[in-house]
């Protein structure tokens, strides 16, 4: 049974940073954008921020706990990103394109909590706004009025598309001589022209 959150600060040693949970969440990003989070342990964070492991209950619930901030901070990393790339973008064919390579670089950049976003949010409502606020990203771009049923259906398969795409680049699944970068260039020339719908 997970343990109660207790809410209250640690009691730091004289110069030392006092520790909040948004402290503790926020060393546990960095932990995890370094060792993956298959890597990741409370122990081991807990090492890192110079308390003990049960001490961390005073902040976090558990594992879980913190497996979904590190969720809700992707999402908005991932939507802050989208949203300023494409905030002073009007051309339709340029909003697919920087779309396209800004959610590709932040599946590069971010390798380890990349997978957590492409995780539905839908049943979550606190965690919904987030992937909502993704998907109008996305409704924008590709000038989809309503989500009506064509409208998911396309954008299930540009998802899967645009992920399949970024796990065959990540574990070197190009191994051909032909430019990456080209494939995925007619990608969104695919896109951009309406040939793939």
């Amino acid at each position: 049974m997970a343990k109660k959150i207790k809410h209250k600060p640690g009691r730091p040693k004289k110069g030392q940073t006092q520790i909040t949970r948004e402290f503790v969440l926020d060393a546990a990003w960095d932990l995890i954008m370094e060792v993956g989070f298959e890597e990741f342990r409370l122990s081991g964070l807990a090492e890192n921020l110079g308390i003990r492991t049960p001490s961390l209950y005073n902040h976090i619930q558990d594992l879980e706990d913190v497996r979904r901030e590190i969720k809700r901070k992707s999402l908005q990393v991932l939507g802050d990103k989208l949203s300023l790339k494409l905030k002073n973008v009007n051309q339709g064919n340029e909003r697919i394109l920087d779309f396209l390579n800004a959610y590709r670089s932040f599946a590069k950049s971010h390798p380890h909590v990349y997978p957590l976003t492409i995780e539905s949010a839908e049943f979550d409502p606190e965690l919904k706004p987030l992937g909502d606020r993704i998907l109008s990203i996305c409704m924008e771009v590709f000038r989809f009025q309503t989500l009506d049923e064509i409208a998911v259906h396309r954008i299930r398969i540009l998802r899967s598309l645009l992920h399949g795409f970024i796990v065959l680049e990540a574990v070197g699944g190009f191994g051909r001589k032909e430019s990456v970068e080209e494939s995925f260039k007619k990608i969104t020339e695919s896109l951009e022209s309406g040939r793939l719908w």
